[in-house]
This record gives structure tokens, sequence and C-alpha cells, in this order.
């Protein structure tokens, strides 16, 4: 047998093959079922990616901003006790 003979041999209408169309309308509503799916999943994706690079971007902003204008220390308060050099005698 020739390539093309084996090819129309494979590829003839049999009972397997005709069952697979029977239910075409189901196939396509699966089909269009999980497109919705698809769609819903890879938009929520999206957005997920979106919020994390803003936050990391927000972050990066405030510490830069953050190192740029150190918050300055506050000087503890120390008591300064003058010692005039006389031991009180009680």
């Amino acid at each position: 047998m020739g390539k093309n003979e084996i090819r129309l041999r494979r590829h003839r209408m049999s009972s397997g093959r005709i069952a697979h169309h029977r239910n075409y309308g189901d196939i396509m509503a699966r089909l269009e079922r999980d497109m919705k799916l698809k769609r819903v999943t890879q938009f929520f994706t999206y957005i997920l990616v979106i919020i994390i690079l803003l936050l990391l971007l927000i972050a990066f902003i405030l510490i830069r901003r953050w190192e740029k204008y150190p918050v300055p220390k506050e000087k503890p308060s120390t008591a300064y006790v003058v010692d005039d050099g006389k031991i009180p005698r009680g």
C-alpha cells in the first residue's frame, strides 16, 4: 500500500469516529465553559500580579524616602546633677 492509501484508511469513518461527533453540542458547551474559566483565571492572575508589583513599587518608594529623610532621633532627656564637691552631712 502506498502512503495515500494508508492515510485514507486511517481517516476512514468508522462507528467509533462517528460516535465522537454525535455529542458535538455537548463538547462545544464544555469547551465554552472551559474557555470562560480560563479567561477568568487569567484575569485574576493578571490583577494579582499587578497588585503585587504596585505594592513592591510603593514599598520601594517609601524605603527610599525613609533613607533620604531619616527621622531625627530625640535626644534622651538626662537630669544633670550639680555637684559642687561638698558632701552633705546629715
